[in-house]
């Protein structure tokens, strides 16, 4: 007998589900849900494969939605997409009791690195069509962990497949649905989709659906906006619309303020640098301005006519009441020419949405310099006035554009109003970081509560709409006490918004409180940002992804750098941190460790490490070496780490000047190298030693074969260039045998025996999206392997990748890729850890309340005489630490107690000893070791009181 279809699934079901009453223990069988799924058996299984600890969060249907908390080691290049994918597949086959759904139905549709993860994202598709949201997350580590799960797709989903309906048909009843009138303009937006769309529940019920996108004009009084761009779903069977929602994102304000109020947004007008701006020449061409605002274009020895509006290369101001702001006039060979918009070619909305579209624009390149999706000329319609029934109070992003309005009815103009453009931009940076996925627009506050921080963060007040109504008056406050899920709210998204705004406001304040302004402000920002690039679809998750992005060891469940502050603005609207502790907090005995030595011998000191932390917590920790106090990344598989200026206060910026000194190194093309250059010493690099290297024209050195690759990656890989250094890995243009009219700056080297310096200065990028970007930077080698990366200006635009790689690609240190890391006045190094030193135990763990004692051993055998600088580097889940170790070889060590060094133990060590520990005088290195008499790496009472036992006898 042979079984098929439906029957055959059923009895396939009823196994699975016998075998899970057999097997599952505590289950009752009045718990087996009648989709198939069983919550406890997925968490069981799962656990015993990963371990315990992990946060589930469960979907209505029974489908894990999040599972985070703990890290599930992998070994693979990351970095590599192809094998990302193949190792997330991987992992959905071998799991499928957790997702019941072959991988085979899963097209990427995310596939992203980003900082330290990479996202990604897999569509649910049936018979090929997309399911909508139907979406399976992963993210994965830099180093290969995974630390998130996600299963929002549907594993026993079943439809017809073929559509009843014919797509003119649906777009027919959508029409119907929003009012469509060809005559005011409104149009069908390209041509409608298929997807299976879903009506959620413990049962979700599945519909073949047209996604049917509509522009439309309003002709509705009482609505908030003048245009939409609706989505509706309309079921491809029975022609009924199953749920539609509006792109348009709106700040308007219900009511009007009856008073007249004196409209002073921004208080006095300064006068600043307009970035962007399109500058036309007749006869010549374009340029652009700067970010200050200034311009330059050679137009020969002609005079010319030059125009500029408020247009540029990502903003174009229409004034909707008047003329657009222009100024011409004719410009002449070798003089200078300010173009200086004011009253009389220009209104206020104008020059103010203009510059503080870019400004935000240019923000958001600070911290992901890789985002295009704000790089276009997007359309700013200002001074909407009382001609529009929509008018006043009101703002809005259009799907493509912002839309701002003129002073009226007791409301500010919006186009003045600096954190309401920022409002409005952030919608379409959350749209543009959510693509291919749309925001959550209609069931949550989160787009709204987004947008409100850009505008409080940019403006650094928690006020937004500050003046909307008057002098001191705001239309939302960050500092609001809102309650997630906020009932009160009754749907309405601005008011959902708030506790997001709220939230993100209080733990922006608290890193701040916790970082000082600049860093605490950063760390923020950067979060806030990198949470959106795994489109979240709820505040919960979007709590989730900040998590993660603020994470530093793949565990949630130890905590992360910054839990607490993150959690206490959150936990203040009612959206609650996944783990409450207890939580380690390490704590050390001694600040540093000082070593005199003999060449030759050996030594060894105790510190203790406590865990001061909460009753019930335990401190796991891993102990090593170090050459920097706070690293960026390391060790890889040959002891190297790095750090840089910025991370470690033990690194100062740093440049070696060879102007005047240097051989200029010749390009035969802008992405090739020139001839092999001796380095002057043997250079020790990942296990290879190399006497000569090449100088890429793209800002890298490398130690064998040249490759013409242009387009940078990330790193390790085994498609990038190796051995190599990349100091600035971009398609640069460097003066060149093949040079075009914008290849600039030359490159230079220079040897002398104990150093090698590798110049670029001010070497230009190729110019497509890059003009006028220029970079001064230099590599340095010692003949000991340590690397410096010195960075003195970068100018405009860059999106480089920065690290070291072997010659297959398999092992490395990527520093940065396509982010927003290069500054000027940057040092960066890479050094091996210091193998003078050694510590044990290497691991374990500590019970709050107690304390472990490390031993640290240094060795001077085969060292020369001299001082050596290296750091006792701890990992552990109640904090990180670099302790520095110091050892003075020489001679012999003093004799303990022997402050003063005159070979006597006696009254006067004694006085100097007691003036060290009352900081009347500061000890050397020999002075407080030969102080420190039981090797606790701290002066205090306890070493008097031996040394008065020593001399006494």
């Amino acid at each position: 007998m042979q079984l098929k279809g439906k029957t055959m699934r059923i009895l396939l079901w009823v196994i699975i589900l016998v075998t899970s009453i057999m097997y599952a223990g505590e289950i009752d069988k009045n718990e087996i849900p009648v989709n198939g799924l069983n919550k406890q058996l997925i968490q069981r299984d799962f656990e015993s494969a990963f371990g315990k600890g992990w946060i589930f969060n469960w979907n209505e249907n029974d489908t894990p939605h999040r599972i985070f908390g703990k890290a599930i080691p992998n070994t693979f290049k990351v970095e590599d997409p192809i094998e990302s994918e193949y190792i997330a597949r991987e992992f959905i086959t071998n799991n499928s009791t957790l997702f019941a759904l072959p991988e085979s139905n899963l097209e990427l549709w995310v596939n992203e690195q980003r900082g330290n993860l990479r996202y990604m994202i897999f569509n649910q598709v049936y018979q090929n069509i997309p399911v909508w949201n139907g979406r399976i997350d992963f993210r994965f580590r830099s180093n290969g962990d995974l630390v998130l799960i996600g299963h929002d797709a549907y594993p026993y989903l079943e439809v017809n497949p073929l559509p009843s309906l014919s797509p003119s048909q649906a777009i027919l009843y959508s029409k119907s649905e929003v009012d469509f009138d060809s005559s005011l303009g409104d149009e069908v937006v390209g041509d409608p989709e298929l997807f299976i769309w879903v009506d959620q529940g413990e049962k979700p019920v599945y519909h073949l659906a047209f996604l049917v996108e509509l522009f439309v004009h309003s002709t509705d009084h009482d609505d908030h906006v003048p245009v939409h761009r609706w989505k509706v779903f309309v079921d491809a069977h029975e022609g009924s619309i199953l749920e539609k929602f509006d792109m348009v994102r709106t700040a308007t304000v219900e009511g009007h303020v009856t008073a007249p109020v004196k409209d002073e947004p921004y208080g006095e007008a300064t006068v600043r640098g307009l970035p962007h701006v399109k500058v036309a020449v007749s006869g010549v061409g374009n340029t652009y301005t700067d970010e200050d605002g200034y311009y330059s274009i050679d137009i020969g020895n002609t005079s010319r006519t030059a125009t500029v509006n408020l247009e540029g290369a990502y903003l174009n101001t229409n004034n909707n009441n008047g003329s657009d702001a222009s100024i011409t006039r004719t410009v002449s060979p070798g003089t200078t020419e300010d173009f200086d918009f004011g009253g009389l070619n220009s209104i206020a909305g104008e020059r103010d949405t203009y510059y503080h579209a870019n400004y935000i624009h240019d923000f958001v390149k600070t911290i992901h310099s890789g985002f295009t999706g704000g790089d276009y000329v997007m359309p700013a319609a200002v001074n909407i006035g009382s001609e529009d029934p929509y008018w006043p109070c009101n703002a809005y992003w259009d799907y493509t554009g912002i839309n701002l309005f003129s002073e009226g009815g007791g409301c500010a103009a919006t186009d003045q109003m600096a954190d309401v453009i920022y409002h409005e931009y952030g919608h379409g940076l959350q749209q543009f970081i959510y693509d291919p996925y749309s925001p959550p627009y209609s069931s949550s506050g989160l787009s709204e509560g987004c947008s409100d921080y850009w505008a409080m963060t940019l403006t650094n007040t928690p006020c937004l709409g500050n003046g909307f109504f008057g002098e001191g008056t705001c239309l939302r406050d960050g500092e609001n006490t809102l309650q997630y899920p906020a009932n009160s709210c009754g749907g309405q998204v601005h008011c959902l918004g708030e506790y997001i705004m709220g939230s993100t406001w209080k733990m922006r304040e608290n890193l701040i409180a916790l970082h000082g302004y600049e860093n605490g402000k950063s760390i923020a920002d950067n979060v806030f940002y990198w949470a959106q690039t795994g489109r979240p679809s709820n505040d919960p998750d979007f709590l989730t992804e900040i998590l993660l992005a603020d994470d530093n060891d793949g565990s949630i469940e130890n905590g992360t750098p910054n839990y607490m502050p993150i959690c206490e603005g959150f936990e203040a609207h009612n959206l609650n941190c996944p783990y409450e502790g207890p939580f380690a907090d390490l704590e050390f005995s001694a600040p540093e460790l000082n070593f005199v030595v003999a060449s030759g011998e050996t030594d060894a000191q105790e510190i203790l490490i406590s865990n001061v932390g909460e009753a019930g917590s335990v401190l796991t920790f891993n102990s090593g070496v170090s050459p920097f106090e706070e690293i960026g990344d390391g060790p890889d598989a040959f002891g190297n780490f790095w750090s840089d200026s910025d991370i470690s206060s033990d690194i100062s910026v740093s440049w070696v000047d060879i102007e005047g000194m240097g051989t200029q190194y010749t390009f035969p093309h802008n992405d090739q190298a020139g001839a092999s250059i001796d380095i002057g010493f043997d250079f020790p690099f990942l296990g290879g030693s190399y006497s000569q290297c090449i100088i890429n024209a793209n800002g890298w050195i490398g130690f064998g074969e040249d490759a013409a690759s242009w387009e940078n990656i990330g790193i390790p890989s085994s498609a990038a260039p190796g051995p190599a250094i990349f100091a600035l890995w971009d398609d640069l243009n460097p003066v060149n045998d093949q040079c075009n009219s914008y290849c600039s700056g030359n490159v230079y080297h220079y040897s002398d025996g104990d150093k090698f310096v590798i110049w670029f200065d001010q070497v230009a990028h190729w110019w497509t999206n890059f003009e006028d970007s220029y970079y001064d930077f230099q590599v340095v080698l010692y003949p000991d392997g340590k690397i410096d990366l010195n960075y003195n200006t970068l100018t405009g635009n860059h999106s480089a990748t920065i690290g070291i790689q072997d010659a297959g690609g398999s092992n490395g240190l990527e520093v940065a890729f396509d982010q927003a890391y290069l500054h000027d006045g940057l040092s960066l190094k890479f050094s091996q850890g210091p193998d003078w030193i050694s510590v044990t135990p290497p691991t374990g763990q500590v019970d709050a309340g107690s304390s472990q004692s490390l031993i640290v051993q240094v060795d001077a055998v085969g060292l020369d005489n001299g001082d050596y600088d290296g750091f006792l580097r701890l990992v552990t889940s109640g904090g990180n630490a670099g302790l520095p170790v110091s050892m003075t070889v020489g001679g012999s060590p003093s004799l303990p107690g022997d402050i003063n060094n005159d070979t006597m133990v006696n009254i006067q060590d004694i006085i100097l000893l007691i003036n060290f520990i009352l900081d009347v005088n500061t000890p050397d290195s020999e002075e407080f070791a030969a102080g420190d008499m039981n090797s606790d790496g701290i002066l205090n009472i306890q070493d008097i009181i031996l040394l008065v036992n020593a001399i006494l006898g």
